[in-house]
C-alpha cells in the first residue's frame, strides 16, 4: 500500500507539473482527487502522458537526468568517446565499465527504476483510456503513445539486463509489466519480452496511422515505426527492419521531415523542431536542469562539467573514419584551442551545443532522427542481398553529409560494413553504440588514446558478463520471484 501511494502521488505530481508548463492544459487536479477521476477523461490521460514525457528529462542527480543520462552512460562504455579527465567524477564509473554491479545507488538501479516507473505510469493511462470520456482521435493518440512508451521501456531494459536476442532467446530477461500493479513477477524469457514489445508496437502503429503528430516530444507514427524497426534489427529480421524503415520515411516525409544538409550538421543537435528530428524531449527555459543536464556534460562552451575539464573527445581512430570533407568531422576540434581562460583539447566534440548562451541552459534532447531510418533501411537491405536498395538509402544520406560526395558502389559484406561504419559516425554521443555492439556481438577494443586509469577496462570480449547490468539489490529484496540464483553473473 505504501509503495502504491508513492506512485499515485507521483502520478499527481507529474500531471500537475505537465499542466504548469502552459503547453497543454490548465492545472486542475489536486491531491484530494482520486486516480479514477484524474484519468476518467481522455484529456486527463493526455495530461498524465505529458507528465511521463517530462519525467524523461528530470534530474535526480548530476549524472541521472533521465533518458539522455542513460544514453551517455551507455555510450561511454564503447570505444569512440574519450573522457579527457576525471573532472568532478561524474560518469567515470560508466566510462570505466564499473557500474554493472547491483549497487543501491548505481547505474543498474537508475536504469531499472527509471524504465519501470515509466511502465507503471503508462499502464495507469492504459487502464483507463478505453473507457475515458472524450475525443476519439485524441484517445487513439494517447493510447498509441502509451503502448509505444511501454514497448520502448521494455526494450531498453531487455537490452541492458541480458545479452542480445539472437542466441539468447530462452535466457532470463526482465519482468513484463502490463498492469499498474506491484505484484511480484519472475524474469520472463528474452523471447517472451520481445513478443510483448512487438505486440505493443504493432497496436501503437495501428492506432497512430490515422492521427497527426501535435508536439515534437510526442511519439508519432514515423517514430514508432522506427522504434519497431530497431527491434527487427536486434532480432536480425533484416527485411522486416528495412521495409518498416522505408514506410517510416514515407510517413515522415508526409509531415515535411527531411535530412539535415551540409552546414546544418554543425548546428548543435539541440532543437526538437528541426525537420530531421522525429522524436525529442523539448525542454523550455523554465524546465532546464542546468548543471545536471546532458549539455553540461557535452557542450564545451556551456560552462558546465565539460567546460571545467570533463571534455568528451572522439578518438583519433574514430575521426579517421571520416574524410576531411565530411561535415560531421567538422564538429570536433582539430587542435588545442584557447577559449577564455581554458584550453579546449584537440578532438573535443562540439556536436551538442545549447541553443543560446544566455544563462537559460535551453536545449532539447534528440531521441530519433530521420537519418536513422535511412541507415536501418540500408543495413537491412544489405544483409538480405538487396544491394541496390541498400546503396540507394546510404547514398541518399551521405549526399547530405559529405561535400562533393561520390556515390558508393559497394556490395555484399563490404556494403554491410560501410553502413555500420556510418552508424558509428552518425550517432556519436547519441546513445546507439553500446546497443549496436551488443546486437552485433562485437568485442570492445579501446585504443591507446583512452587513459587506462580512467577507462579501466580497455578490452572486453563479446558476450562477457561485464557487458550486462546486474538486477538491483532492491528488486531482489522486494521480489520473491527473483533471488540471488536469478541474478546476472559478474
Amino acid at each position: 500500500m505504501k509503495k502504491h501511494l508513492i506512485y499515485f502521488f507521483g502520478l499527481l505530481w507529474m500531471i500537475s507539473t505537465a499542466a504548469c508548463t502552459g503547453d497543454f492544459l490548465d492545472q486542475g487536479p489536486s491531491n484530494s482527487v482520486d486516480e479514477e477521476e484524474l484519468l476518467g477523461s481522455v484529456e486527463g490521460c493526455d495530461l498524465a502522458l505529458n507528465g511521463v514525457y517530462r519525467y524523461m528529462y528530470l534530474s535526480g542527480s548530476h549524472e541521472t537526468f533521465g533518458e539522455m543520462a542513460i544514453n551517455l552512460a551507455l555510450d561511454l562504455r564503447g570505444e569512440d568517446i574519450v573522457m579527457h579527465s576525471f573532472g568532478n567524477g561524474w560518469f567515470t564509473r560508466d566510462y570505466g565499465i564499473q557500474f554493472s554491479r547491483r549497487e543501491i545507488d548505481g547505474r543498474p538501479n537508475d536504469i531499472w527504476g527509471f524504465y519501470y516507473h515509466i511502465i507503471f505510469q503508462v499502464n495507469q493511462v492504459l487502464k483507463y483510456i478505453d473507457a475515458a470520456e472524450g475525443d476519439q482521435e485524441l484517445r487513439k493518440e494517447v493510447k498509441g503513445q502509451a503502448l509505444a512508451l511501454r514497448a520502448y521501456s521494455h526494450h531498453r531494459l531487455i537490452q541492458v539486463f541480458q545479452h542480445t536476442y539472437v542466441g539468447n532467446e530462452n535466457a532470463p530477461g526482465v519482468p513484463i509489466r502490463v498492469t499498474p500493479t506491484f505484484e511480484n513477477l519472475p524474469r520472463s524469457s528474452v523471447a517472451e519480452v520481445y513478443e510483448q514489445i512487438e505486440e505493443d508496437y504493432t497496436e501503437a502503429i495501428e492506432l497512430l496511422e490515422e492521427t497527426a503528430r501535435y508536439h515534437p516530444s510526442h511519439l508519432s507514427l514515423a517514430s514508432v515505426m522506427g522504434l519497431k524497426a530497431r527491434v527487427h534489427l536486434v532480432k536480425n529480421e533484416w527485411k522486416e527492419a528495412a521495409d518498416l524503415a522505408r514506410e517510416a520515411i514515407s510517413a515522415a516525409e508526409d509531415f515535411g521531415f527531411r535530412l539535415m544538409e551540409g552546414p546544418e550538421l554543425q548546428g548543435g543537435y539541440s532543437n526538437a523542431n528541426h525537420p530531421e528530428v522525429l522524436w525529442a524531449l523539448a525542454i523550455n527555459g523554465q524546465q532546464t536542469t542546468f548543471y545536471a543536464s546532458f549539455f553540461s556534460h557535452m557542450d564545451p562552451f556551456a560552462g558546465g562539467y565539460a567546460t571545467i575539464g570533463s571534455f568528451k573527445k572522439g578518438t583519433p581512430e574514430f575521426l579517421s573514419l571520416m574524410s576531411n570533407n565530411d561535415y560531421r568531422k567538422s564538429v570536433f576540434f582539430k587542435e588545442n584551442t584557447a577559449w577564455g581562460n581554458i584550453t579546449i583539447p584537440e578532438n573535443t566534440s562540439q556536436k551538442f551545443r545549447l541553443k543560446a548562451y544566455d544563462g537559460s541552459w535551453e536545449g532539447d534532447y534528440l531521441l530519433m532522427r530521420l537519418a536513422e531510418l535511412y541507415l536501418i533501411q540500408a543495413e537491412g537491405y544489405a544483409h538480405t542481398g538487396d544491394d541496390s536498395r541498400a546503396r540507394s538509402a546510404i547514398n541518399t544520406l551521405l549526399r547530405t553529409r559529405i561535400e562533393n560526395f561520390r556515390d558508393i558502389s559497394l556490395s555484399g559484406q563490404e556494403l554491410v560494413d560501410e553502413v555500420l561504419k556510418q552508424r558509428r559516425i552518425e550517432f556519436w554521443g547519441e546513445g546507439h553504440r553500446y546497443f549496436d555492439m551488443m546486437r552485433n556481438k562485437e568485442d570492445l577494443i579501446r585504443s591507446k588514446s583512452h587513459d587506462p586509469g580512467l577507462a579501466q577496462i580497455t578490452e572486453l570480449e563479446a558476450g562477457a558478463n561485464a557487458w550486462l547490468m546486474q538486477i538491483p539489490q532492491g528488486e531482489l529484496d522486494a521480489n520473491d520471484w527473483i533471488n540471488a540464483g536469478d541474478q546476472n553473473p559478474l
